[in-house]
């Protein structure tokens, strides 16, 4: 089939759905689809395995940007796109516009628990061949918002596990790279520094800790609003010397393994955490708050760790148990990647996704 994958922010900033849309476009270029890229990046783009994909460059400014919906249009129409696939929420109604006019067929993928708007529900159950969830959490959320049960299919998202693969990275050398000395206690987290990541209350856990595990630093890898506050509260408590901010980085399994362990200390709900398979699968045991889609990734003490959110004390506990104990701590890592390699594998979620195209057909 020929298929335009949309994802406005790719090529602007990198998270979970970026992340997502590369190896989804990967897995379904591999299988024999023709895969054009709608993102930030004119001509090309590097996906997941190094596989090059056409792209045009797409920018959406509201459900109503009209400038999108022709470029989306004539980019379906040039390409003879079958299936649209729309890869979060923005894309969502200048997607399904372009669908309409182009005769393709039309899926969105969500990746958030909160609810939609009943006008985003009606198109959904009017329009939309099939909704994606990346969770049974996410399908929970958009069922109860008022889309049809059997609009939704849940397929778990998937990695890259050549790219990220603790075998092909120099730990080493990364840790020089980034001026950790040797023996150092190394607790890290991936992704927007956003509100309702929780990185505050991981920043204040690590510190309660400082005591009793003198030689621990703080490595927080992505950007966001924040940073700057972070950086601030990381100077009040004299944590400077010990947080290390590295920005966006296109290397984060090299920043995966530079860690002892791995945080996601979300406030907020999250449909389902693609960081933590990230650091799974190279190999780092690792703590998440107890919301949205992460029980469905965590079992807890069998492959990490699960706290509740907003919970400092929790956390800390959390950390310091696998600072003390170095063989929970590796059961749990190699957990975590056997748990990576069967359940959350690209075969897996290839094989989903194919089944999914050959259900809905192509146009016409």
């Amino acid at each position: 089939m020929n298929i335009l994958l949309l994802n406005v922010a790719l090529g602007r900033g990198w998270g979970g759905i970026e992340s997502h849309s590369d190896t989804l476009a990967a897995l379904l270029s591999q299988r024999g689809h023709s895969v054009i890229m709608g993102c930030w990046n004119e001509g090309s783009r590097e996906v997941a395995g190094g596989i090059v994909l056409p792209s045009r460059k797409i920018w959406i400014v509201n459900s109503g940007d009209v400038r999108a919906i022709a470029k989306i249009t004539l980019a379906a129409l040039k390409e003879k796109s079958d299936v649209i696939i729309a890869n979060g929420g923005r894309e969502y109604w200048p997607a399904a516009i372009a669908a309409k006019i182009t005769g393709s067929r039309l899926i969105f993928i969500r990746h958030q628990v909160d609810r939609l708007k009943r006008t985003t529900c009606w198109l959904i159950n009017k329009d939309v061949d099939k909704v994606i969830a990346v969770s049974s959490a996410v399908k929970n959320a958009l069922i109860e918002s008022g889309v049809s049960r059997e609009k939704v299919e849940v397929i778990y998202n998937s990695i890259d596990q050549e790219r990220f693969n603790p075998d092909v990275v120099n730990r080493d050398a990364v840790r020089k790279e980034l001026g950790i000395e040797s023996g150092t206690i190394v607790v890290g987290t991936a992704g927007k520094l956003n509100p309702g990541k929780g990185v505050f209350d991981l920043l204040c856990a690590v510190h309660s800790l400082t005591g009793k595990h003198s030689a621990v630093k703080l490595i927080f890898v992505g950007d966001g609003p924040e940073r700057k506050e972070l950086q601030g509260e990381a100077e009040r408590l004299s944590m400077q010397d010990r947080v290390i901010f590295t920005g966006v980085r296109n290397d984060v399994e090299r920043m995966y393994a530079a860690m002892d362990i791995f945080v996601l200390p979300s406030s907020c709900q999250e449909a389902f955490g693609m960081v933590l398979i990230e650091a799974m699968a190279m190999g780092k045991p690792v703590i998440a708050t107890a919301v949205g889609g992460i029980p469905e990734v965590v079992d807890n003490e069998v492959n990490g760790i699960l706290v509740p959110p907003q919970n400092i004390e929790a956390l800390a506990h959390a950390i310091s148990r696998y600072m003390d104990d170095h063989e929970f701590a590796g059961r749990i890592a190699l957990e975590g990647r056997k748990s990576v390699e069967y359940k959350f594998s690209d075969k897996a979620m290839g094989d989903h996704f194919e089944r999914v195209l050959q259900a809905i057909g192509s146009k016409g």
